[in-house]
């Protein structure tokens, strides 16, 4: 089981720094031109692979934590570390979670552009449900433990799934509002990729920076909303979109 695990963790970190790259190419090639439509698949192919490979490392340590982090079953106060894991991978899985669903949500308003019916089936709302009762759990959770980082990313799901939800299930939409879903979403997604990046990888370069470590988690997110506000607007009045 450690020999997959660790499989997985090589081939997430392939897949994820495929991603942070892969992210910058749709951004900066004209919306419908082949280049932007060619490498946004690409991302979104990388990033499936990335919430999968992600979601079951964590499942693997929520059911067995001591057996995959073997370094510390034999410490004094290992069932106060396994329940540590649980916690830490539970959050790694929600982040898992939100990047799958604001990847496929971004592509898919695309494929269904006005066409919302298309989305409206039970494998495509039973994961964006997922991401608002989750996000609502875990940010009870941070508040109960104290926890800011599982706050802020537990707003962030809910708000993310129940906007996501509110687009696929809403009577009425302006036109062309899945422009600005697909912006959203994908924007959505990188801060995913980012967050994960830092939460995952790059925590271990963070260490030395104790409690102002928080601020390169949260950062991704903070900076993420601000450009998918500021896109939003603008290809909102390019598209003329109410």
């Amino acid at each position: 089981m450690t020999q997959l695990h660790s499989i997985l963790l090589i081939l997430h970190i392939v897949l994820g720094s495929a991603a942070l790259i892969l992210f910058w190419v749709p951004i900066y090639t004209q919306k419908g031109q082949l280049n932007h439509k060619k490498f946004g698949t690409y991302y979104k192919n990388v990033m499936y692979g990335v919430a999968a490979s992600g979601a079951v490392m964590a499942i693997m340590v929520l059911w067995m934590p001591l057996v995959i982090k073997h370094q510390y079953a034999q410490a004094e106060n290992a069932e106060q570390i396994a329940s540590n894991l649980r916690i830490f991978w539970s959050f790694l899985l929600y982040l898992a979670l939100l990047s799958f669903t604001s990847t496929r949500q971004g592509y898919a308003v695309l494929q269904a552009k006005d066409d919302r019916a298309q989305l409206r089936t039970w494998d495509y709302i039973v994961p964006l449900a997922l991401l608002f009762i989750g996000g609502v759990a875990l940010t009870a959770s941070g508040a109960m433990r104290g926890h800011t980082l599982h706050i802020a990313f537990g707003l962030l799901g809910t708000f993310v799934g129940l906007g996501s939800l509110r687009y696929v299930l809403a009577k009425n939409m302006p036109k062309k509002r899945y422009i600005l879903e697909h912006i959203g979403s994908m924007m959505g997604s990188g801060i995913g990729a980012y967050t994960a990046f830092l939460a995952f990888g790059g925590r271990q370069l963070l260490d030395g920076a104790g409690s102002y470590q928080i601020i390169f988690w949260i950062a991704p997110g903070v900076i993420g909303s601000v450009a998918s506000y500021l896109l939003c607007k603008k290809y909102g009045k390019v598209f003329q979109i109410a």
